[in-house]
């Protein structure tokens, strides 16, 4: 019943801390640079309390999850120490930065880990298929990204959302053994 519970709990505040980052960043009127800093300081703090969760359990960790917080601690760290160039990086790259990042941790967690991209535990075999099926998904969103540049919608929701379901789906069908 625990395990269910921190499951459903992952689940739940997943991607809070990109969707604070994004509210700060593009839903408050006008993206200005201040903003995009702002944005990258508020919300680093809570990709840090999600990444401690995350990490703590010990089931293995949403990989996704891990990408998006990764990047925005990165980003964050790069605000608070006045790493210019880092956040221009981000700005010139978009939305495509976040994918980078989550295609990182994917490639990583892919050819170092058991559990793979997709982090369920299973035969290595379909678990390196499904972690490759992500991989190639999130590709398609850095393709999405870099396509719809500036369109939050199109280049980075849209996306995340469609992730987060393949990943439910694949990891649930490593589970059932299809």
């Amino acid at each position: 019943m625990r395990t269910a519970a921190l499951a459903i709990l992952e689940y739940l505040i997943g991607f809070i801390a990109l969707a604070f980052f994004a509210y700060l960043a593009f839903g408050r009127g006008q993206t200005t640079d201040e903003s995009f800093v702002f944005a990258f300081k508020a919300s680093s703090f809570l990709a840090i309390g999600e990444l401690a969760f995350l990490l703590a359990r010990t089931a293995p960790a949403n990989r996704l999850i891990l990408g998006a917080n990764l990047w925005l601690i990165a980003g964050g760290a790069a605000a608070f120490t006045e790493q210019w160039w880092w956040l221009r990086v981000y700005q010139q790259f978009g939305e495509a930065s976040l994918f980078l990042a989550i295609l990182l941790v994917g490639v990583v967690s892919t050819l170092f880990t058991p559990s793979g991209f997709i982090a369920k535990l299973g035969p290595r075999l379909s678990v390196q298929r499904s972690s490759l099926l992500l991989l190639v998904a999130v590709g398609c969103a850095l393709a999405a990204a870099v396509y719809f540049r500036g369109n939050v919608k199109y280049a980075a929701v849209i996306p995340i959302i469609a992730l987060s379901w393949l990943h439910r789906l694949l990891r649930h069908r490593l589970s059932s053994g299809v």
